[in-house]
């Protein structure tokens, strides 16, 4: 990976300083203003570059687009907003959902809301979705990118953290996973803090990354705690999130470049969210949300797509976690098999020894085969097989199967290839 030695050192740096000097700017919440809250001029300009980082975002970051699940977390997002807020004509949440296997939140001052798959993968229902988002949602009802501009001391930070982003371009290389040269390229996966950096975008470099301080931070948890008891949700999953997000799966941990991937910051978040739940304990323990049973149906999907972006970038030990998860909501899911398969082609490089390889090798030959088995109408299966098959000497069976991908596939960019491999090979 090409993330920069001195953008990693200028980040943590950052990081530490914030943490020890947030915007303390006192300002009233959007909410006490209801219909009437208007935007100060200075606000009115952070609100217009927010929505510019926005577009950029849109335009340029790998969004997972199911328009189902966008719908479902917008609805969440609903169901918490206060009245004060929901009466305000001004500020008008949306979430969007990015493509990014790294553990991720942030919102701008306008209401736009970002998540990323990686973050969304780790949890397990409605509620602990909802402490995400109605962190995020504080942020906005706060005011705290416009505290923390306000801040003089912030303001010639965030210059900085601007300087050093623009500087940091750069993208993490795939690995081949396939292993047959031309026949299957490996895939180039950007990371949003490279993103964010390659385009300059300084608030999304504060908000997503760095954070705005341990006392903000802290109003955010506590205001979203607020959020999820007044709209019935269950504040005993609030730890919950913050241990999931902290469990790493023994991998490590050098692309949590993003606030919510601070591993020292989440341990103090399990422990002050424990302490916010002893202080306000609920009445009655809250039933189930009803959407748990919609998000089961979302998720899987999600995770698979999220263990697809892991393997790329070699992480290995994530990927095979959500796989299992996949596999055991969707048994018969073509695709789940087929990543499975490369997971275990991803790492025959690692393996220790050839008796290991072989296994692992055989191993992905049976989970490809069993793709080709669930959606015998599916290419990539019957290609990946077939090369499989002619790497162990079975001939008969490795052109069966590039013959069935030629005749599935017919305008595949590697058609020719195939074709060659197929008149030389299967005389």
């Amino acid at each position: 990976m090409r993330h920069t030695n001195a953008f990693r050192a200028a980040a943590a740096l950052l990081l530490a300083v914030l943490v020890a000097s947030c915007a303390t700017t006192n300002l009233p919440p959007i909410s006490s203003a209801g219909a009437g809250f208007r935007p100060e001029p200075d606000e009115q300009a952070l609100w217009e570059e927010s929505s510019h980082e926005e577009s950029a975002l849109v335009e340029h970051a790998l969004l997972y687009k199911d328009a189902s699940l966008e719908a479902y977390l917008n609805r969440i997002v609903v169901r918490l907003n206060p009245p004060g807020m929901a009466a305000n004509p001004a500020v008008h949440y949306h979430v969007r959902v990015i493509e990014d296997p790294t553990l991720n939140a942030f919102a701008f001052a306008d209401g736009g809301i970002f998540v990323h798959t990686g973050l969304l993968a780790r949890l397990e229902n409605e509620d602990q979705i909802a402490t995400v988002l109605g962190h995020e949602m504080t942020h906005v009802e706060n005011r705290h990118m416009l505290r923390f501009e306000r801040s003089a001391h912030n303001k010639a930070m965030a210059f900085k953290v601007a300087s050093i982003a623009v500087m940091a371009a750069g993208t993490v290389a795939g690995v081949n996973v396939a292993r047959h040269g031309d026949l299957a390229k490996g895939v180039a996966v950007a990371v949003l803090s490279d993103l964010v950096g390659t385009l300059g975008l300084r608030l999304a470099q504060v908000a997503a990354v760095n954070g705005y301080g341990r006392a903000l931070e802290k109003e955010a948890d506590d205001g979203g705690f607020a959020k999820m008891a007044a709209a019935g949700y269950d504040l005993r999953q609030a730890p919950r999130v913050y241990e999931l997000l902290a469990d790493d799966h023994k991998e490590p941990r050098k692309l949590e470049a993003f606030f919510f991937g601070n591993h020292p910051l989440l341990t103090e978040r399990i422990a002050d969210s424990k302490q916010y739940l002893a202080a306000h304990p609920p009445a009655a323990p809250p039933q189930p949300a009803a959407g748990n049973a919609e998000l089961a149906r979302l998720q899987p999907p999600l995770v698979r797509e999220d263990a697809r972006l892991n393997i790329f970038l070699g992480r290995y030990t994530m990927a095979a976690v959500e796989l299992e998860r996949a596999r055991v909501a969707m048994p018969k899911d073509w695709e789940t098999r087929y990543l499975a398969g490369h997971l275990k082609l991803a790492q025959v490089d690692d393996a220790k020894d050839e008796a290991a390889q072989q296994k692992l090798q055989a191993e992905a030959t049976s989970e490809i085969r069993e793709a080709a088995k669930l959606d015998p109408n599916r290419p990539l299966p019957h290609r990946d097989l077939g090369l499989l098959l002619l790497e162990k000497d079975d001939r008969k069976g490795g052109c069966a199967e590039l013959r069935r991908y030629l005749k599935l596939a017919p305008q595949a960019r590697d058609n020719d290839n195939v074709r060659a491999l197929v008149a030389t090979g299967c005389r």
